[in-house]
């Protein structure tokens, strides 16, 4: 057993000096803004967003920087998502409607209105941001400062996650478990490698010339994790990109349910490792069952100080994520157990081929 005992404890090894370097790198937004503010499009696709619209739409009319554009396309809503946007066009002139039409062959829905959304944008950024998610009123100046200061030509933003029942509490942390510590954030903008990337489709910023010369909704069309796409496939082209974590300039409430987070996570957990099944496979096992790879290939004593680090581990991934501590550190078993049940499910959504998301069938993508 110890030919698994000995990988086990490199794993997490790893995957905690990982952790402490995302921790050291402090990898949030840190710029106040900077002197000038050139014209930000800020575009929403909303597909029977009633209830998410309002708190993303007051927080964009009280940013502090001024020069802004927000166009919202309503993506054939069948709720009273049409009604509010017509309200808040009427009460407001930096503000455009769009009306969805037909999806087109080969598109996802998210892809096809982002499109549209882009060719009706005039500004020297393009910030994408999904209709769920809620923003502080500095949130345009940190993100715009920062991507001119780093010369950026993508920033993503992984928001803080807010979970009020004990279902979100069981399986919302396992996306940053996994990011945090598998991906040193620093290295998605100093290394050119495709394969170190992280992107979050809730909020991503393009500098326009590099977005319009490319039109990158369009080149991943098909495609329902895009934001990993986008972020490699910029990665390739040779452009520079950042992605860091929300401590409050913006945040979400990814999901209200168990069932509606498990199911949400398991569409994108091949995603999560780069499309390989081998990879999520193994990085369960190791995950799950190390401490008893190294309980009976070494000894008791080892497997306890495993265990220590597995938790400390989880504790600076917790503080890196802005999560409280207490008390989903004593909840952890539980969540890895979610995180078990969203791999199986992948794979079962891989065999079947298609799932279902806001009413539209959407082919899966894995290896």
């Amino acid at each position: 057993m110890i030919w698994l005992a000995f990988p086990a404890i490199v794993i997490l090894l790893v995957r905690l000096i990982i952790a402490i370097s995302n921790l050291l790198s402090f990898p949030y937004l840190t710029e106040k803004g900077n002197d000038t503010q050139p014209l930000v499009s800020v575009l929403i696709p909303a597909r029977n967003e009633e209830e998410n619209l309002p708190e993303l739409l007051d927080g964009l009319l009280h940013q502090q920087y001024s020069n802004l554009e927000i166009i919202v396309y309503n993506d054939q809503s069948t709720d009273g998502t049409g009604v509010l946007l017509e309200k808040y066009g009427a009460a407001c002139d930096r503000m455009t409607i769009l009306s969805g039409g037909s999806l087109p062959d080969g598109w996802t829905g998210k892809n096809h209105a982002c499109h549209r959304l882009s060719k009706n944008a005039r500004g020297a950024y393009l910030l994408f941001m999904d209709a769920d998610v809620k923003v502080s009123p500095e949130l345009v100046t940190r993100a715009v400062g920062f991507a001119v200061r780093h010369d950026l030509s993508l920033l993503s933003l992984f928001p803080r996650q807010l979970m009020k029942t004990t279902g979100e509490k069981l399986t919302v942390p396992v996306m940053n478990w996994i990011l945090l510590s598998l991906l040193p954030l620093n290295l998605i903008r100093t290394s050119h490698y495709p394969s170190l990337s992280a992107a979050n489709g809730q909020l991503m910023l393009f500098r326009g010339r590099e977005y319009r010369q490319h039109r990158f909704h369009r080149l991943v069309k098909g495609i329902n994790v895009e934001d990993i796409h986008i972020m490699r496939l910029m990665k390739r082209m040779g452009y520079t990109t950042q992605t860091l974590l929300g401590r409050g300039e913006i945040s979400c409430r990814m999901y209200n349910s168990y069932r509606d987070a498990i199911f949400g996570f398991t569409r994108s957990m091949f995603a999560f490792f780069g499309g390989s099944g081998l990879v999520m496979v193994l990085f369960a096992l190791f995950s799950t069952l190390g401490v008893v790879f190294v309980w009976l290939g070494m000894s008791a004593t080892l497997a306890l100080l495993y265990l220590l680090l597995a938790a400390v581990m989880r504790i600076v991934i917790l503080r890196l994520s802005r999560q409280p501590v207490w008390p989903l550190l004593p909840l952890a078993p539980v969540i890895q157990l979610s995180f078990i049940r969203m791999v199986i499910g992948s794979f079962r959504m891989k065999r079947k081929g298609t799932h279902s998301w806001k009413d539209r069938t959407i082919q899966f993508q894995g290896k």
